[in-house]
């Protein structure tokens, strides 16, 4: 039974008074505040430092009460978040005195899952550590070593490379959220990096499946855009979410459009569709800086069509209509204000890319971009660049690191254009004997619990010999481990907190103790200068440095010695520190680096907002200098394999696959705003700020359309098992209007009150990609049982 149109564009009523019932908060504003006269420090304390919690890096301002962190509050002086925060944020303070935080190392001395553990000092957890990296050396063989780390851009993420690389290891795994965007990028601009978007200064931001204001790169980019606290013009862009279901963004954004599922990139050529024929594109622009649009010859002498005549066979409004569910006439009104508003940026989602087709429909959304001119340009995608900070240098390597990096890396994708999915394919070729590993690192990664093959993931480390995790808390891949070395939490320890490539300016947080560090617990960039000095030789040259906190002062010398930029600072001070830059000119503030470093830390990191968009190199690196709608790398693959689609064709594909017998409905798993950093379990206050469903707390829930219910024989509030052909998971049935029919919505990272997983990823059906390799989200069918 296919639903339809009158099913899916149903009226935003009923899905608008669910929101309205909630009443949570999204975020936390904070203003700058002025200090009492006769305040001084000691009983109470506040300092400017940066959350590390999700990759957004925003600024925080804590207050500590007799040496006590009791409230954390956002940083006005940080240009991303400007004073606002997130629930994760603001509910740091329950982390950091969890009771089930790990007070101390711990060593095995039982059966791997036992729980059996015998307490040591640092000393001794650093000293065994060293013991066995250095056998692996002493034998020739570094590469049997391998570090699977969680998102950790930054300082800790250099350091890491850098010790594997001077050790003799190329195996840094990944185990981070990816959404494709960089290979979009790499083939159209010949810029491998993810684009950044200019919220602020776009007058209309069109979503497709991006949770902007949930589990985005940065929720607090879009808030700050759309609130526009700085009272900047004439308020923030008007923001239209495309999205299979009624989603906590969709919610919070001026407009929703219902899709189906797999249909957001033929929504998307359709309003290409119309631009092109109703002459509403930017025809300047795309004769000057575009290739590819109009019909070529290519490489091979062939004659090829173009991107008009591609979009203007197969798209028009009433076929796409008929695929999508959405009328014409609101297809063409959609491409009517993206060329009223200019400038208009779309941004293109894990909704769009995690699925079978995902590159091939990413460079469809982002056409849009290149149609209407918004690249380099204010209000539209740009490309920024990393905060200029020194570089650690390049590892000195002796005969034997050298023989181990001259090795393959353990997981490489095969796909042609490789944007994830290396964790996984590392633990099936260690699973499968293909690949000996001696010694595991984990560093904020916890497979078991998140990844779509957890019994993979066992089996793997089943055959690691040696596993050292350096989580805070004993979780589910911790239990496996040999030594447990626990790190300083984010409010003990010195680190970098550079802001998301979404961000298109470039800010270099400093995340600083705001109390004192735990005595059971050790700064792993720490630890690992430590391993360094104590396995000497190259490793010790490579990292000369004695602490962690020194080797963030020695790299924002880079920063001072760059002659642009500033410190953090408020409204006015941004505002005038790039209207200057903009005019090539910047005066020194600081009498010396002395002084620079220790008003950066007070401050919270440095920043520098000025972009430069004349650069060309900031609009494409191509051969040919122009952006590449028909990318000359991506035909000739697809010429190869007939059977992985054609570009600009084959993008609807996911909302065919076939479905198991007695499975009716899609899955489709979603990330939940305050959940998306897996911190639920220590942060329990955020078991009441998931989702938009006021009645759905402490338990997680999946949402199908009133309709299928009723076909189902389930009411709301119903128990039922979730269930695929790989395993099945318990949950509660929330009946949503803002569902699509045959279509059941699942948040991912929430447990049960008793601890118990419930994730659905772990019921995918291990289809993916097979341009990038990154795993398909909407190709899964599952039913549903009474439990």
């Amino acid at each position: 039974m296919s639903p339809s149109r009158r099913d899916f564009l149903w009226t935003m009523g009923a899905a608008a008074a669910t929101v309205a019932l909630k009443g949570t908060q999204d975020v936390f504003w904070s203003s700058e505040e002025l200090a009492d006269p006769g305040w001084a420090p000691g009983i109470e304390d506040r300092r400017n430092s940066a959350c590390l919690i999700c990759p957004s890096r925003c600024g925080i301002r804590s207050r500590q009460v007799d040496g006590r962190l009791v409230r954390i509050d956002g940083n006005p002086l940080h240009p991303l978040s400007r004073g606002g925060l997130c629930p994760r944020g603001v509910a740091g303070v329950q982390m950091l005195y969890h009771p089930e935080r790990l007070d101390a190392p711990l060593v095995r001395n039982g059966p791997r899952g036992s729980g059996q553990w015998e307490r040591v000092t640092r000393e001794q957890a650093i000293a065994r550590i060293a013991e066995r990296l250095g056998g692996l050396r002493e034998a020739g063989r570094p590469e049997a070593l391998a570090l699977l780390a969680g998102y950790s851009a930054g300082t800790m993420q250099d350091l890491w490379r850098q010790f594997l690389a001077s050790f003799g290891s190329p195996n840094y795994v990944a185990d981070e959220y990816d959404d494709g965007t960089e290979a979009v990028m790499a083939l159209m601009h010949g810029i491998p990096r993810r684009p950044s978007y200019d919220l602020d200064r776009a007058r209309l931001v069109l979503s497709f499946g991006a949770p902007l204001f949930e589990s985005w790169w940065s929720p607090l980019q879009a808030f700050v855009a759309f609130a526009n606290p700085d009272d900047e013009g004439d308020g923030g862009p008007r923001y239209i979410q495309v999205d299979t279901r009624f989603s906590r963004t969709a919610a919070r954004t001026h407009e929703w459009v219902g899709v189906r599922p797999g249909t957001h990139a033929v929504l998307a050529l359709g309003i290409a569709y119309v631009l092109i024929r109703d002459e509403l594109f930017d025809a300047g622009f795309v004769a000057r800086h575009v290739a590819g649009f109009e019909d070529f010859v290519d490489e091979q002498g062939q004659p090829r069509e173009g991107y008009r005549s591609l979009v203007m066979r197969n798209y028009r409004t009433e076929e796409v209509s008929a695929i999508t569910g959405v009328p014409v006439a609101r297809i063409t009104a959609l491409a009517r204000a993206i060329a009223a508003n200019r400038p208009a940026v779309a941004v293109c989602g894990t909704d769009v890319t995690l699925a079978p087709n995902g590159l091939l429909a990413g460079l469809a959304v982002h056409s849009i971009n290149v149609l209407m001119g918004s690249v380099n340009r204010p209000g539209g995608v740009l490309f920024g660049e990393d905060a200029p900070i020194t570089a650690l240098g390049s590892p000195v390597l002796d005969e034997i690191a050298r023989q181990g990096v001259s090795r393959q890396p353990i997981g490489v994708s095969p796909s042609p254009f490789a944007s994830g999915g290396q964790a996984l394919r590392f633990a099936e070729i260690v699973a499968r004997s293909e690949a000996p590993v001696d010694t595991l690192l984990l560093y904020y990664a916890n497979p078991i619990a998140s990844s779509t093959h957890p019994s993979v993931w066992r089996e793997t480390l089943d055959k690691i010999p040696f596993l050292v995790s350096f989580s805070p808390f004993l979780d589910e891949t911790s239990e496996y481990a040999d030594v447990i070395l626990p790190d300083l939490l984010p409010y003990e320890r010195w680190q970098d907190a550079p802001a998301p490539v979404s961000y298109p300016y470039p800010v270099w947080g400093v995340a600083r103790p705001l109390v004192e560090p735990h005595e059971g617990a050790t700064h792993t960039g720490d630890a690992v200068l430590a391993l360094a000095r104590s396995l000497g030789g190259s490793l010790a040259e490579s990292l000369p440095y004695e602490s962690f906190e020194g080797l963030l002062e020695e790299r924002a010398k880079g920063l001072y010695a760059v002659r642009r930029g500033m410190t953090l600072g408020g409204h006015f001070e941004r505002t005038h520190h790039r209207q200057m830059e903009e005019r090539g000119w910047w005066l020194p503030e600081h009498t010396g680096f002395e002084a620079f470093w220790e008003e950066l830390v007070e401050r919270g990191g440095w920043t520098d907002l000025f972009y430069d968009h004349t650069d060309p190199h900031r609009l494409a690196r191509t051969d040919s200098g122009r952006i590449e709608l028909m990318p000359a790398a991506l035909l000739r693959v697809l010429d190869q394999a007939e059977s992985v689609g054609a570009l600009y064709l084959d993008i609807e594909s996911e909302a065919t696959g076939e479905r198991p017998e007695d499975h009716e409905l899609r899955l489709l798993p979603y990330r939940v705003s305050t959940l998306a950093s897996g911190t639920l379990a220590l942060e329990r206050w955020l078991a009441e700020q998931p989702g938009i469903f006021p009645d759905v707390l402490w338990h997680p829930w999946i949402e199908v359309a009133p309709e299928t219910a009723g076909t189902l024989g389930l009411g709301d509030g119903t128990d039922v098992w979730v269930v695929s052909p790989r395993g099945r998971y318990r949950a509660r049935l929330k009946v949503s209007p803002g569902t699509a029919p045959e279509t059941a919505c699942a948040p991912y990272g929430l447990r049960h009150p008793d601890g118990q997983i419930a994730n659905p990823l772990q019921l995918l059906d291990g289809s993916s990609d097979p341009l990038t390799g990154l795993p398909s989200w909407s190709s899964t069918f599952i039913r549903l049982e009474r439990a």
